[in-house]
């Protein structure tokens, strides 16, 4: 089922739009000729991933590049504080829930951590964990939803996502997204949206979802 300029939008499984709607014709300017639409999953990277260290974030632009100049002096005193704070937990919760990132920055999981925690061009936290990865016969999309617009963040081609490990218990939301190269990136998903994810990365079409 293809996504055409004039076609109606199809039936996939998608998240709740706030205020009704779809993401189907946001997502339809994004897609190539032939592209199909398998699904949308809303989801968020793992607390247990650090905030994108400076030598990786990319540069901003215009006003943003100016006003990281002048974080860039204040902010690396207050980083280093958070990260030791931060760190020692993030450390603590390793021990019972593991790793959320395997691999290193310059892995395929690290680019998409980044990609992800970069967040859109408006932002100078480097700390965005929202993401809605729209799943298409050919790629993944990173998208942010705002104002009825859809932002893309990156895409990860679809042969990179090797598969999606649930590690869903009563205590837990997670699931790890493995890459081609050997990394992998930890996950924080709802209950009800881990099987349409699990299916989606294996390449299979989910049943749009119930609200």
């Amino acid at each position: 089922m293809s996504v055409g300029p004039y076609a109606p939008p199809p039936a996939v499984y998608e998240p709740s739009m706030l205020g009704g709607g779809s993401h189907v014709p946001l997502v339809a300017p994004h897609l190539a000729p032939g592209e199909w639409l398998h699904g949308i999953v809303d989801l968020q990277l793992s607390d247990l991933i650090r905030r994108v260290p400076r030598r990786y974030r990319p540069r901003r632009d215009g006003l943003f590049a100016v006003l990281g100049v002048v974080f860039d002096v204040a902010g690396a005193i207050v980083e280093a504080i958070e990260e030791a704070i931060g760190g020692f937990f993030r450390i603590l919760r390793r021990i019972f829930r593991g790793r959320g990132l395997v691999g290193g920055w310059e892995s395929e999981a690290g680019r998409f951590a980044i990609a992800v925690l970069t967040g859109t061009k408006g932002t100078v936290e480097y700390e965005n964990r929202h993401v809605l990865l729209v799943f298409t016969d050919r790629r993944i999309l990173l998208a942010l939803e705002t104002r009825r617009t859809l932002v893309l963040l990156g895409e990860i081609p679809r042969g990179r996502l090797a598969r999606i490990e649930l590690r869903l218990t009563g205590l837990s939301s997670r699931a790890d997204a493995h890459f081609a190269d050997g990394s992998r990136a930890a996950l924080e998903i709802r209950q009800r949206d881990a099987q349409a994810l699990d299916l989606l990365g294996r390449g299979m079409i989910p049943p749009p979802q119930q609200h």
